[in-house]
């Protein structure tokens, strides 16, 4: 029987969930193990946050990236010009 891979497909999913993992006290290269072998990825995830190593600057003492921080501000700017 074939096990389910959790399905990760954008950048606060992938951040959510590698902090949940350092919280549990796995370091930075455990965790990506544990992702790389347990999760399906989408392209934007691996090169954004594997392929270009942006897991190391990832911490728990922060509640989101600054990049994911930018992003959603970007997104809300969008979404209310539009509305008026």
């Amino acid at each position: 029987m074939e096990e389910e891979l959790t399905e990760i497909y954008d950048r606060f999913s992938f951040d959510k969930l590698f902090r949940s993992l350092l919280t549990e006290e796995y370091d930075a290269e455990e965790a990506l193990s544990y992702i790389l072998n347990n999760c399906k990825l989408s392209a934007l995830v691996f090169q954004e946050r594997i392929y270009n190593k942006y897991y190391r600057r990832i911490s728990i003492d922060e509640t989101m990236s600054d990049d994911l921080k930018k992003l959603r501000q970007e997104i809300f700017n969008k979404i209310f010009q539009n509305k008026n």
